[in-house]
């Protein structure tokens, strides 16, 4: 006799949390580590080894301090400053639970766990050796935090609650993640998905809380973001791989949200 109790869940959803780290260093900086009004177009994990930074809005300034582990959300605006000096290692990343929905974008405050100096001594020797074993053993280090970060999160009684309507909305997510440029229309997507473009519109607000043509800009500025801050690509091509008619017009765009231009905003690395 043989029995088998499976578990689909692990089959269906293992790679439906996506993580993708896409800038880390060592940094050491003075007073003039000074960025403000700057909406990250990703996560931030900030390691302080030494001395102290600040993150400051219209809530107040929050001083993120040595001996801790710091995440900062993805589209959180702050401005940041070091009163003296800094040493700090940093992990800028997204985690995607949907596509476009990134599992920390909608905290509202800066979160902390506390660090040992055992964990960054594991994370640097295992950087020094680009190894195999090294890298997987990376891997598991940077998702047992992400994973308490997670936990201190959904503490929030509702903090879930806010994913469940774009889990609703998941065929629209996944066909703006594979055709989203600047020329697409709702109208478009309508026929594509054999939907009346004033139901769909209508239904994808009641369940997220945006209407789709913003959070098509939304997408759109955040694809932007990452080509303007991750690749080496000339600013007339990144304009032409979004679908905008010329760079002009997405210079437009860009800065209508931005409020500085994709030239300026590409020198802002920190």
């Amino acid at each position: 006799m043989q029995k088998f109790d499976t578990y689909p869940f692990l089959n269906t959803d293992w790679n439906s949390i996506h993580l993708e780290i896409l800038e880390n260093a060592l940094f050491t900086g003075d007073s003039s580590w000074y960025y403000p009004q700057i909406i990250s177009p990703y996560n931030r994990l900030y390691f302080i080894m030494d001395g102290e930074i600040y993150l400051e809005n219209e809530r107040g300034r929050q001083i993120l301090r040595s001996g801790h582990i710091y995440l900062v959300p993805a589209f959180s605006c702050y401005t940041y400053g070091c009163p003296s000096t800094v040493r700090k290692f940093y992990i800028h990343f997204n985690m995607e639970l949907l596509p476009g929905v990134d599992l920390f974008s909608r905290l509202e405050t800066i979160r902390q766990l506390p660090c040992e100096a055992s964990l960054l001594e594991n994370i640097f020797a295992e950087l020094k050796k680009e190894s195999l074993s090294g890298l997987l053993h990376l891997k598991a280090i940077f998702w047992q935090i992400l994973y308490e970060f997670f936990i201190n999160a959904a503490s929030s009684a509702d903090y879930l609650d806010r994913f469940k309507g774009f889990y609703r909305q998941k065929q629209i997510l996944e066909y703006l993640s594979a055709n989203l440029h600047a020329g697409l229309r709702i109208q478009d997507i309508a026929e594509d998905l054999h939907t009346p473009s004033h139901i769909l519109s209508r239904s994808f607000r009641q369940d997220t809380g945006q209407g789709l043509k913003e959070y098509m800009e939304l997408l759109l500025l955040q694809k932007a973001r990452n080509l303007l801050l991750h690749t080496n690509m000339p600013i007339t091509e990144i304009a032409e791989t979004l679908g905008f008619s010329d760079p002009f017009y997405f210079s437009r765009f860009f800065k209508k949200a931005e409020h500085i231009s994709p030239r300026e905003y590409r020198k802002v690395r920190f």
